[in-house]
């Protein structure tokens, strides 16, 4: 049976950074299970995907620009299969995210978005308590974007490094006490795995109420391919402080390519698995 067209896009590298060999392993794990059942493979980075590119069948997107989401939007307008889908990665955007995930009472730690120009020691109540300060467009691109505020000597450095690159908005956050949990998802509970920050040891099936939530503002936001973190608190309570689209997969790039592979295949309504020992980069 004739498989679709499939192009994988590569993440920008300023979005990637320091992490851009790490980002495109899982897309090369999923675009390698994919050529070994048939699927005609082809890719580019981001930057250089142009508006009159062909249209392909099915689209494996890690891109963030607007620019390239534009592309996709046209692409999804005019019948291709897009992951993650250009509304969906415009959701992870700060402002955006929290909305959605606040109202649909998502765990999430108190916070607001402040104003860049208003964002002195005096707004933020002073230091009763650490606070997090985030940039309130997008996610961390560069060292600084995501910066842990105790003093007005943090502050000042803080506040210095987002007048620098230009951010005009802050996200606000209180700090949340109790060890953090990276993870990574396909689809609803398709595939998911949880690591401790500190040690990197799994931990996913000591922490079920995690999966949960993490599947829920998947849902909420949207994408089939995602990431974040979360702090665990007493009495197996969890908290989301960060969520985004397509994440490394540092630690486990190979079976989440499986993962993302078979979550397109079943969107095609193919009848062929992977099987566990497929070949993938």
């Amino acid at each position: 049976m004739s498989r679709p067209v499939l192009l994988g896009i590569y993440r920008e590298h300023v979005y990637s950074p320091g992490k851009v060999q790490a980002d495109a392993a899982v897309l090369d794990a999923a675009l390698s299970a994919l050529s070994g059942i048939g699927f005609k493979i082809e890719s580019c980075g981001a930057e250089s995907l142009d508006i009159s590119a062909p249209r392909p069948e099915v689209a494996l997107s890690m891109a963030q620009s607007d620019r390239v989401l534009s592309i996709m939007d046209r692409w999804s307008g005019n019948g291709s299969r897009v992951v993650n889908s250009a509304q969906s990665i415009r959701n992870c955007y700060r402002k955006p995210l929290m909305r959605r995930l606040f109202q649909a009472g998502v765990p999430v730690p108190p916070g607001y978005l402040i104003e860049l120009d208003n964002a002195g020691a005096d707004k933020l109540g002073g230091f009763p308590n650490r606070l997090w300060l985030k940039r309130g467009d997008v996610h961390a691109v560069q060292e600084g974007d995501v910066a842990s505020v105790a003093s007005a000597e943090c502050l000042s450095a803080a506040l210095k490094h987002f007048r620098k690159i230009g951010v005009r908005d802050l996200l606000v956050q209180d700090h949340i006490e109790g060890p953090v949990v990276k993870f990574y998802g396909v689809g609803q509970q398709r595939f998911f795995r949880a690591y401790m920050e500190s040690s990197g040891e799994e931990v996913t099936s000591r922490i079920g109420p995690l999966m949960a939530v993490a599947a829920r503002a998947a849902a909420v936001i949207g994408v089939e391919v995602y990431g974040g973190d979360a702090v665990l608190t007493e009495g197996d309570g969890v908290v989301l402080i960060d969520f985004n689209d397509w994440p490394s997969f540092s630690r486990c790039s190979r079976s989440a390519g499986r993962a993302i592979a078979e979550c397109i295949i079943d969107s095609l309504d193919s009848p062929i698995a992977i099987e566990p020992h497929s070949r993938v980069l």
